[in-house]
């Protein structure tokens, strides 16, 4: 969600006013309403698997507070849609707000935790093509932080705290039920896997392997770097492969770990939100969005996901220890009080997330340089045309960005080489 809607307003019809009436009558507001504004989010770029708009409905009363909604749905580019449509990303994001999370809620009160399901907007309204949640900008003050900035450890703690009772409460919710078997036949597809499609793969494919050919570029221009060689190998070996890497690692932990949960399949900082407190800036507040990923699986693969994407280098480096005892402590204590204890000691975990962390960083060598935001940032899903454009506009983007900004490109390759050595470190 952007800071502020900057656009102007779309065309609003009598239908899609009268579908905003429903869905807030459906949510137990009875008061009349008197317009339906529709703005552009202007999150070209961003809202990479959907089209995004700010909704603000006023009503009849003025001494009611308009009702401030943030929307996602289908681009009108049909490729773009279809997969869209085959990957069920809007089928699972709705299911799980408008069916999971109310389950989730209704089964911790029971348990006592009344408030420990806090870390998901409140959605309004989800199907197959739209889902309007509450817009948590405009009407909470929740900000994203800078994703090529990334996140220092305060902000690190908070968000790895709402993943672990993410996956305690999935645990424990799965475990009331009677195992995986039943939960899924009441949230369908929840557990889908999405890069089993072969659209996904069509896209995301030669995007990652972009990614680690940019990365060798900028290794070998004549920049002043030692060891570059090794570091060039390592990542050209993944040159046409990282995707099958990744559907492996995704396969084999499935199998492997003796702990799995529902986790969030791409749990990075540009899908999760925070609130701060005016006066000091500290973190008080965590949301996470963007649930369209779910799998059933390791949590190992969220927290590499995570650790890769989105904490700043020399955070995670000083502090990964510190940041996955973290986590685990609040997965135990969660699962404990949800009456659902987890079997598993924190060497397991250590286990777990390296046989796991391969995911992350794949991904997270698209955030190294800093290139691939820049390239992302312009491409319009809705002008692109068919999906097999789509990596070649990111390699043109990228080649633009390392032509017009030599310094950059050039401090990069510390960064390169620095994340290559960790992982192979850990």
């Amino acid at each position: 969600m952007s800071p502020t809607p900057k656009n102007e307003v779309l065309e609003t019809s009598d239908k899609i006013t009268l579908k905003y009436k429903k869905i807030v009558k459906a949510n137990g507001i009875n008061d009349e309403v008197s317009e339906v504004i529709v703005k552009s989010s202007g999150l070209q770029g961003e809202g990479f698997a959907s089209q995004t708009n700010y909704v603000t409905i006023n009503f009849q009363n003025t001494d009611i507070k308009s009702l401030h909604l943030f929307t996602k749905a289908h681009t009108s580019n049909s490729s773009h849609s279809e997969l869209l449509t085959e990957s069920k990303l809007f089928e699972k994001e709705s299911r799980f707000f408008m069916e999971y999370v109310p389950a989730a809620m209704e089964f911790c009160k029971t348990k006592g935790c009344e408030g420990l399901v806090d870390m998901y907007p409140k959605c309004y309204y989800g199907d197959d093509d739209l889902i309007v949640f509450e817009n948590l900008v405009v009407g909470k003050g929740y900000i994203l932080l800078d994703k090529q900035e990334q996140q220092d450890l305060d902000a690190t703690k908070i968000a790895i705290k709402s993943l672990a009772k993410h996956h305690a409460i999935s645990h424990a919710l799965i475990q009331e039920m009677g195992g995986p078997e039943p939960f899924f036949q009441r949230f369908r597809n929840l557990d889908f896997e999405v890069y089993n499609q072969p659209t996904a793969r069509n896209l995301m494919a030669p995007m990652i392997d972009n990614s680690i050919r940019t990365n060798v570029k900028i290794l070998q221009n004549d920049y002043a770097a030692s060891d570059k060689d090794e570091s060039i190998n390592f990542l050209n070996s993944y040159d046409g492969q990282a995707y099958d890497d990744i559907l492996n690692v995704i396969k084999d932990s499935a199998k492997e770990d003796k702990f799995l949960c529902l986790g969030h399949g791409d749990y990075w900082n540009n899908n999760m939100m925070f609130l701060m407190e005016e006066k000091t800036n500290e973190f008080i507040g965590h949301m996470m969005i963007d649930l369209q990923v779910t799998r059933y699986n390791s949590p190992g693969l969220d927290l590499g996901h995570y650790l890769f994407t989105s904490v700043k280098p020399e955070v995670r480096r000083a502090h990964w220890d510190e940041i996955l005892g973290h986590y685990f402590d609040t997965l135990m204590n969660t699962a404990a009080k949800l009456g659902h204890p987890i079997e598993l000691t924190y060497q397991e975990l250590l286990k777990t997330f390296r046989r796991t962390m391969q995911l992350g960083f794949l991904f997270g060598m698209f955030n190294a340089a800093g290139a691939g935001f820049e390239a992302l940032k312009n491409i319009n899903m809705n002008e692109i045309g068919d999906l097999k454009n789509f990596s070649v506009l990111v390699d043109q983007a990228v080649q633009k960005w390392m032509e017009a900004n030599p310094e950059k490109a050039g401090e990069s390759v510390q960064a390169i080489l620095d994340l290559v050595n960790e992982y192979q470190m850990l």
